[in-house]
């Protein structure tokens, strides 16, 4: 468990919510409440992220597009945008 919960605090450790996250000890067993609690931590800071990051865009009438919003994807837009204002914001057709 120790290893997903390694993989996800390289994310969320920059995030808001994810500041108190931490994995289970391993000197001692964990109680099943303890780790019940930490997977609880988990799920809603992950929640937060999606939240934050996982935006809807509606692309026409009842059409939706869902993207993850990352540096790259912002900058394709913003070249997209550039691109467009370049040619005049002429529509392609």
């Amino acid at each position: 468990m120790n290893a997903v919960l390694c993989d996800l605090l390289t994310i969320l450790n920059n995030e808001p919510e994810g500041k108190y996250l931490q994995v289970l000890e391993d000197e001692d067993l964990p109680q099943v409440s303890d780790a019940l609690m930490m997977m609880v931590q988990f799920k809603a800071v992950l929640t937060a992220f999606r939240a934050r990051y996982y935006q809807s865009f509606e692309t026409g009438i009842a059409t939706w597009e869902h993207h993850w919003i990352t540096k790259e994807l912002l900058e394709a837009w913003e070249a997209e945008d550039a691109e467009f204002e370049d040619e005049g914001g002429k529509d392609h057709q």
